[in-house]
């Protein structure tokens, strides 16, 4: 039976450009493939504005858009850690213009199942208890708290530290509050999992992670001498891995190589990553790039090197469906589960980093077999169409339920 899923998403997921993005769409497509109908309401943020809503082109999905302002300012964190107890990163996303547009939706539609795409959009729960009898369903993307919590230990400035540690305190109660408050969680990794029940979360669970499609290719790799990045760069976690690989691992295979190259695109890249990229040899940086399919067509090697964050990388999923070998770190690899010298490489420091990248250049057999295993893996774990309908028999399930 079919069911009507509501999704609300604190960004914009058409077109699909980044790892959020693509979670929330890929999903919520895969939901509609297989005959629910699902409808996205999204905050089009300042950060993320989507200046022209054209239809999706996917049957029984569809999409609305509610412009807000979410935008992080130094004063609004000064005002939220002195006067609240509060999360700044989480109440920025209480926003009256959308909070209407969803009393409106409600009011004129019903749902079955209505999934918030993160803890942060748990502020809308207390209203979705008073006008709507949908189940609600609390999708984490990861463990938000961890993310500040390992970028607090990676950082040197003792003030940022502290703020840093002292956001992470308060993400870990505001998250716990929140899923305790809904009906069902669907963590985006096993690991998540086992973590939200540390939490003393004890209600229906079921893993739900990035979907992607597969479109196998006669020939993957094309055995140029380059090594890409992609990834948003407003990102903390993403720019403390690409600073750390441009300074600490590069300069390793520029020693080896110095014909190498080392291409970089990523949206919102603030000006002093663009400095720092123009002064390393050999650095290619491309900005936004329109589709993130084209630009894996660059290079074979794709570097993933992230020392703090936590959930899923999509971008590794993304490139291995491509079968583009991924080099990347322990965290990276979170969520995923891969082996290193089968699926993808796995490095934790800048020697072996750097070994890997220059073992994939010069050895095309052990380059071409870990792309054909990227595929498969993929194929395998994270076909979209698969999880769709997991999710949909759990939600069923979800229905049937008594209370």
């Amino acid at each position: 039976m079919a069911m009507k899923i509501l999704i609300l998403s604190p960004k914009p997921v058409y077109p699909p450009k980044d790892g959020g993005a693509i979670a929330i769409f890929n999903l919520a497509r895969g939901l509609a493939e297989i005959g629910n109908e699902v409808h996205i309401l999204a905050m089009n943020t300042a950060k993320h504005r989507v200046k022209t809503q054209g239809l999706v082109d996917v049957q029984r999905l569809t999409l609305q858009y509610v412009d807000v302002d979410t935008n992080v300012s130094a004063w609004g964190g000064l005002v939220n850690i002195v006067f609240s107890r509060l999360p700044y990163t989480a109440s920025r996303f209480k926003q009256p213009m959308y909070q209407q547009a969803l009393v409106d939706l409600l009011k004129n539609r019903d749902f079955d199942i209505i999934q918030l795409e993160g803890p942060y959009l748990g502020f809308y729960i207390p209203l979705l208890r008073q006008i709507s009898n949908a189940k609600v369903v609390i999708r984490a993307h990861n463990i938000e708290h961890e993310i500040w919590r390992r970028v607090a230990i990676n950082e040197r400035n003792l003030l940022k530290r502290w703020y840093y540690f002292n956001l992470a305190n308060r993400i870990v109660k505001f998250e716990r509050r929140m899923l305790m408050q809904s009906d069902a969680l669907l963590p985006i990794t096993d690991r998540d999992k086992q973590a939200f029940l540390q939490y003393g979360y004890k209600g229906p669970m079921e893993t739900a992670p990035v979907g992607v499609d597969c479109i196998k290719k006669e020939s993957m790799i094309t055995h140029q001498r380059a090594v890409m990045f992609l990834g948003a760069l407003d990102w903390a976690p993403n720019q403390e891995g690409l600073i750390w690989f441009v300074e600490q691992v590069w300069p390793r295979v520029l020693a080896q190589n110095p014909y190498i190259i080392f291409h970089v695109a990523g949206r919102n890249a603030p000006l002093w990553i663009q400095k720092r990229l123009a002064t390393v040899r050999n650095v290619l940086f491309h900005g936004e790039v329109e589709k993130s399919s084209d630009f894996l067509e660059i290079a074979d090697i794709m570097v993933v090197p992230i020392l703090s964050g936590s959930g899923m990388r999509v971008k590794i999923i993304e490139a291995m469906a491509h079968g583009k070998v991924v080099i990347t770190t322990t965290i990276g690899a979170e969520g995923i589960p891969v082996i290193s010298g089968e699926h993808l490489l796995i490095a934790d420091n800048p020697e072996v980093f750097a070994k890997y990248i220059m073992d994939l250049i010069g050895q095309s057999e052990k380059l071409e077999t870990l792309s054909r295993n990227a595929v498969d893996f993929v194929q395998r774990v994270f076909d979209n169409e698969t999880i769709a309908r997991r999710v949909s028999d759990f939600y069923h399930q979800l229905l049937q339920a008594k209370g």
